[in-house]
């Protein structure tokens, strides 16, 4: 099991997918999606515009399948939700120490933080600095820095439980539309094929 446990991608691992834009919006294809195919599932196709010439055709066909782009769109939101309710606030907010300095955060933050987590371990500045030395402050950015990394390391690994779904549901939400993608490739490829021939 700790086998497993080891190869699931850590919190800050799947940062980047949890806060990419381009991800964020399949909660938004999850009401688009249904809503098209519906709409274009009711015209007929090809639909001929008279009038201009010999009449314009526009085929309603899409080279994708809808159901592989929502099921896509779904597992990414469900990967989505467990990411922003499960990944700890310090890994989800703060990628780096600079990150938490340019926020304007300070060693207080760190240890009201540390406080409510538990089998919490420091070593040497970071123990100093949770225990309530106040070091001079020419040094603090020291201490705030080695509690800071301490503490993003220690929950960086927490809840595995969580973060091997989450993988699960974005790495299938990925894959699902790169069939997608690879469809559309194939039939613009053909199509450019037909028409050059």
């Amino acid at each position: 099991m700790q086998w497993i446990v080891d190869r699931i991608p850590t919190w800050d691992g799947l940062n980047r997918l949890g806060k990419s834009r381009v991800l964020q919006t399949s909660y938004v294809w999850l009401l688009v999606v249904p809503t098209a195919a519906k709409i274009l599932g009711a015209l007929e196709s090809p639909i001929v515009l008279t009038g201009l010439g010999q009449g314009l055709r526009f085929t309603l066909e899409l080279p994708f399948s809808w159901k592989l782009f929502y099921f896509s769109a779904v597992a990414i939101s469900l990967g989505g939700i467990i990411y922003t309710t499960r990944c700890p606030k310090l890994v989800r907010s703060f990628s780096t120490f600079a990150d938490f300095e340019a926020e304007g955060r300070e060693l207080e933050y760190l240890r009201s933080y540390g406080e409510r987590l538990t089998g919490l371990e420091l070593r040497d500045r970071a123990k100093r600095a949770f225990g309530g030395e106040v070091p001079p402050i020419e040094i603090r950015p020291l201490f705030a820095k080695d509690l800071f990394w301490q503490l993003h390391q220690h929950e960086d690994l927490r809840r595995p439980v969580s973060r091997l779904p989450c993988v699960l549901f974005y790495s299938l939400g990925l894959a699902l539309s790169t069939i997608v993608l690879v469809q559309n490739f194939v039939y613009v490829f053909e199509a450019v094929m037909v028409t050059a021939s």
